[in-house]
């Protein structure tokens, strides 16, 4: 017979399982890996076989991905046998079931209660095509969601129990190692602390728990940083030098500003926080100074507004449904959830279940079903044509498979002293086994 406690802890968790359970179907009706996630592979692949995080083995090493930690993850399971092809769409699914339950904890300890709407912003994010397409896709998306959703769940429980302020600075660290935006969010954290020490606590210094932050960030990012700095010899990663480093020229700037206000305003229709926006401005802009809601609602806020400006001016990205923007999807189901629980806490309390439990069937049912649309055209056959620059996920899949297909072909005409430029440099080389450069 099972312990009381074991009892409860199973009922708290067993509707999760129902989040679970869709989001695993879901993400299944994509079940594919872009053409993209193929560079981490070969890096992964010359790690596993060769002890070089390099793309040409032999070479002098260039860093080209942004995702160090993922594609480190990779190599170390390639070694012990597991592919990458498969291990990252498991770890993608992984990592996107364990962001549901932090939210589902962080709504709990926002509230100060444990009830059923813990688990509206979970659901939310099953039903959600961006959330699901991205927990396939083969990339690091969701590995950065979880460590990001996690350092903003221990920034709030910090706030109260200094205990969380280790887990905030490793949960950053790992962010920032994942990828580079990773420290976008640290500066915001860092930038909201102090406004919260200086408008609140009437104080600069930081206190022991924020020196431990500090101190736990640092202990696993700069050793990291020294050494890729010293392994490839820049600052920033060669995509960065490739793609946004020196002015450009006027015409180009604006259109790539054009380019990242389209991406924002198409993640705000399909995932339909256009028409939320009120809600998820109740959930995070309502709330009593010094209480957790009121940490959670602000910093949320803040990074979702400075996110979004920096997706528009780097000029957002071509693979669809928003993998880009993934941490704003979190905060969004949960400004959704916290805003509905909100009006429906100002009815009389006889009327609060019923009518509580309703609406919130009602959006999830009306969310689901337009979801379930977007997702269906997204896989579709033949859904190839591009939107300014913005392809589609079966597109994607079908470049990566294609490209695959001539991989294993030109692996069968090459000898290890050959090299090739590719016109796609993931899958291709990848399955081909050959040294190249992207052409």
């Amino acid at each position: 017979m099972l312990a009381p406690a074991k009892v409860a802890l199973a009922k708290r968790y067993l509707p999760l399982f129902g989040a679970f359970a869709i989001l695993i179907w879901h993400s299944l009706q994509f079940n594919f890996v872009t053409d993209d996630a193929y560079i981490s592979f070969v890096y992964s692949h010359n790690f596993a076989e060769h002890g070089q995080l390099v793309f040409n083995p032999g070479d002098i090493p260039v860093e080209g991905y942004t995702n160090f930690l993922w594609t480190f993850l990779l190599g170390i399971l390639m070694v012990v046998g597991l592919p990458p092809e498969v291990m990252s769409l498991v770890l993608g699914t992984a990592f996107a079931l364990a962001t549901m339950t932090v939210v589902m904890r962080l709504v709990e300890h926002v509230s100060k209660e444990r009830s059923a709407w813990d688990y509206l912003a979970p659901t939310l994010l099953a039903c959600s095509s961006g959330y699901a397409c991205w927990s396939s896709g083969g990339l690091e998306t969701q590995m950065f969601t979880f460590f990001v959703t996690l350092a903003i769940y221990a920034y709030v429980r910090a706030d109260g129990e200094t205990r969380f302020y280790r887990l905030l600075g490793i949960s950053l660290a790992l962010a920032a190692m994942t990828r580079p935006e990773g420290l976008l969010i640290a500066a915001l954290v860092g930038g909201h602390r102090l406004l919260v020490n200086v408008i609140r606590d009437r104080r600069l210094m930081p206190h022991r728990g924020e020196l431990t932050c500090m101190g736990a960030f640092l202990l696993c990012w700069a050793p990291w940083f020294a050494w890729r700095w010293w392994y490839y010899g820049h600052f920033f990663p060669n995509t960065y030098y490739v793609k946004a480093a020196g002015k450009a020229s006027p015409k180009y700037a604006e259109q790539m500003h054009a380019n990242g206000r389209y991406y924002v305003w198409q993640w705000l229709q399909h995932s339909k926080v256009l028409y939320a926006t009120p809600l998820v401005l109740v959930g995070l802009a309502i709330a009593k100074p010094r209480t957790s809601r009121f940490i959670f609602g602000t910093l949320a806020l803040l990074v979702m507004a400075v996110y979004l400006f920096y997706v528009m001016r780097v000029g957002g990205d071509f693979m669809g449904l928003h993998r880009f923007v993934m941490p704003l999807f979190v905060l969004a189901a949960l400004g959704t959830a916290l805003g509905l629980r909100r009006i429906v806490d100002v009815l009389p309390a006889a009327l609060r279940n019923k009518v509580g439990a309703g609406l919130a069937l009602v959006i999830v049912a009306v969310f689901a079903r337009s979801q379930y649309q977007l997702t269906s055209e997204s896989v579709r056959w033949g859904n190839w044509k591009s939107d300014r620059g913005i392809d589609t996920p079966a597109y994607l899949a079908l470049y990566a498979h294609d490209r695959r297909l001539i991989g294993e072909h030109m692996r069968q005409c090459f000898v290890p002293e050959d090299f090739s430029i590719f016109g796609g440099v993931g899958a291709k080389p990848y399955h081909a086994k050959t040294k190249g450069i992207d052409v």
